[in-house]
């Protein structure tokens, strides 16, 4: 699939940010911060570094339902998991280990926290996914780092 900087834009970094800038005392210069982070990710899918995928996902009302859906997940699934784990890049809020290593980010996500996250799995040498389940949509949006 061919993406472009509005379908990134639109789809992947304003679901997942959407409430950060606009409390922000600047939010002009958050705006325009969103769109080159937007870029950025673009560039990592079309150069072939990262492939995304659009998933659907089951609804949740809160932060903590959101972890304890992946939690029951990996379970039923008989996967280990850890909850609130710190990464080079910050803390994520799940991480399932199957045959890749999955980091879920539920709820918010600061852009600049999904490029953190992004450029961190394409320095692993294993296949590494990175979930967003942002609030206000059922799409969970799926980066990898493997084919």
């Amino acid at each position: 699939m061919k993406y472009d900087l509005a379908f990134v834009l639109n789809s992947v970094v304003f679901p997942c940010a959407r409430g950060t800038y606009v409390t922000s005392e600047r939010p002009a210069l958050e705006r325009v911060h969103v769109v080159l982070c937007a870029k950025e990710i673009l560039n990592l899918i079309q150069h072939g570094l990262l492939e995304l995928e659009i998933k659907q996902r089951e609804d949740f009302a809160s932060h903590s339902e959101g972890v304890k859906k992946v939690s029951d997940w990996a379970k039923l699934n008989k996967l280990d998991f850890d909850r609130e784990i710190d990464i080079s890049v910050g803390v994520a809020d799940a991480l399932v280990y199957g045959d890749d290593i999955g980091i879920f980010e539920i709820g918010t996500t600061r852009p600049t926290k999904m490029l953190l996250l992004l450029k961190y799995i394409l320095r692993e040498d294993h296949p590494m996914t990175v979930h967003f389940w942002p609030y206000g949509t059922n799409n969970g949006i799926v980066f990898k780092n493997w084919k």
